[in-house]
């Protein structure tokens, strides 16, 4: 089944804390937690380790990010393969675009 398609604004997202400082707001959802969302990250906020069952993309929109032992800015796009166990400090306030088939496992 073809889906319509859909378009929502940056005032339309609905954030939700995932951890001290960590925000993720839902752009497509293919399933909890999982599909297209954005994250938002406080200066100095972190995730914790965890595990992407099936993969991660990342595109960092705005902000630096360490990401396991890569540090991302602005522009930068990182994968993860399935499997892949990283945890994230933000440096500064910081925005990610998201695609993950599945969600994250917290470890």
């Amino acid at each position: 089944m073809e889906q319509p398609p859909h378009h929502i604004t940056l005032a339309d997202v609905q954030w939700r804390e995932i951890a001290p400082g960590v925000e993720r707001g839902e752009l497509r959802a293919t399933k909890p937690g999982a599909g297209a969302a954005l994250l938002r990250f406080a200066a100095g906020s972190t995730s914790g380790d965890h595990r992407h069952p099936e993969g991660e993309d990342l595109y960092v929109l705005s902000g630096r990010l360490r990401l396991g032992t890569a540090v991302l800015s602005a522009g930068d796009y990182h994968y993860t393969p399935p499997g892949g166990v990283n945890d994230a400090e933000a440096y500064e306030d910081t925005i990610v675009f998201q695609t993950q088939s599945v969600p994250a496992e917290f470890i």
